[in-house]
């Protein structure tokens, strides 16, 4: 294992070598581009709660964090090391493809292990005026078309998207990236930019699914889905004056397995819209509703401001709730999150997160981070 670490390092060592200018391969004229780029990404944690499992404490740190610790460190962005770039095939047709990897910065024995390396993104496109065609794994149309109307922090302030999303199975489940995949866009929803945008993505083959009832409960077994398209995300985005977007998502799982074992789906619908004031205010609100076969029924809404104050500095402040059909699934009585940012150059910032959530029950989460994060 360690021995392919090193290959695989060793490999994006020689792409930075190479350089992240035009490269031109023997016996042809078409230039290609290599980048190597990443993040690094470290933050001091202190967490207090009783554990709503909306806020997730300690991500990517060396023991986790709990209520009973001062505080840790956190690597919960996920530090990062990857290779993007492309070819010209034709006037009409542009071959694009990235490969991220997260880096596991605060464990010592990192070229070691099986978890210090692993895959956050790996896709191949083609792509041009009629838009692109991606295979691999790639972030979610859900994030890109609803999650960024109202939540942008680095790591915390997603409780209120957690409880809706947490019903999806799968690389689905919390609605970042999508593992397996084949997706067609047409324009981009991060912005106002493209006054339509347009996405739908195939899940391929994901999933296995437990036995129901089983004779012996210390041995149950479990079946994969059967269905070649395993999920289906349709997403859509319209915007106004390069001011004012709306958009929609609808979010289905695909179970195909044999009797006796859970077929059951989950689906999940969001509406959303962003209003850029000026330049210095952009207000958001986002609504997602999810359900699935058990009768687990909720919703979620949250709305935000994202202000930039000039000089480097940038902050935001969101607020949310949620509220379930099932009697044992608590109400989310109130989520508040945010950041207050600094950039001291265009690769390097430091900033303050926080994040409360409180259930009907009275149980709350609290979250403070401050971290450093560089661009290369």
């Amino acid at each position: 294992m360690r021995k392919s670490k090193l290959v695989r390092l060793n490999a994006l060592a020689l792409a930075s070598m190479l350089g992240s200018g035009a490269l031109v391969t023997a016996g042809s004229a078409q230039a290609f581009d290599i980048d190597l780029y990443g993040i690094i990404d470290i933050g001091l944690e202190r967490y207090s709660g009783d554990g709503t499992g909306l806020i997730f404490p300690g991500m990517n740190s060396v023991a986790g964090n709990t209520d009973d610790k001062d505080f840790t460190l956190s690597n919960g962005l996920q530090s990062r090391i990857g290779l993007r770039g492309g070819e010209q095939l034709t006037n009409q047709v542009e071959l694009t493809y990235t490969l991220e990897y997260a880096v596991d910065v605060l464990v010592e024995d990192s070229g070691m292990t099986d978890s210090s390396i692993g895959t956050r993104l790996g896709w191949v496109a083609l792509g041009g005026d009629w838009g692109q065609v991606k295979v691999g794994t790639q972030w979610m149309a859900l994030y890109e078309f609803g999650a960024w109307n109202t939540n942008r922090n680095d790591v915390h302030g997603y409780g209120a998207y957690y409880y809706t999303t947490g019903l999806l199975r799968d690389s689905l489940a919390f609605g970042f990236r999508q593992s397996s995949a084949i997706s067609y866009q047409y324009g981009s929803a991060w912005g106002h930019s493209d006054p339509f945008a347009f996405n739908i993505t195939l899940g391929i083959g994901e999933g296995e699914r437990d036995e129901l009832d089983p004779a012996d409960p210390d041995d149950a077994g479990s079946a994969s889905n059967e269905s070649g398209v395993s999920s289906v995300q349709i997403a859509a985005q319209y915007s106004f004056n390069d001011m004012l977007s709306v958009n929609a998502v609808y979010v289905r799982e695909i179970v195909d397995v044999p009797s006796g074992f859970d077929d059951s789906e989950a689906r999940l619908y969001n509406l959303g819209a962003r209003w850029t004031i000026n330049p210095q205010v952009e207000l958001g609100f986002n609504y997602a509703n999810a359900d699935d076969d058990a009768g687990d029924e909720r919703d979620a809404f949250t709305l935000a401001g994202f202000f930039n104050f000039g000089q480097g500095w940038d902050a935001s402040l969101g607020i949310g709730r949620g509220s379930a059909d099932l009697d044992d699934v608590q109400d989310l009585d109130l989520n508040i999150y945010g950041f207050v940012r600094h950039a001291f150059t265009d690769r390097t910032n430091a900033r303050f997160e926080f994040e409360y959530a409180e259930l009907e029950d009275g149980d709350d989460d609290t979250l403070g981070m401050i971290a450093l994060q560089h661009h290369f």
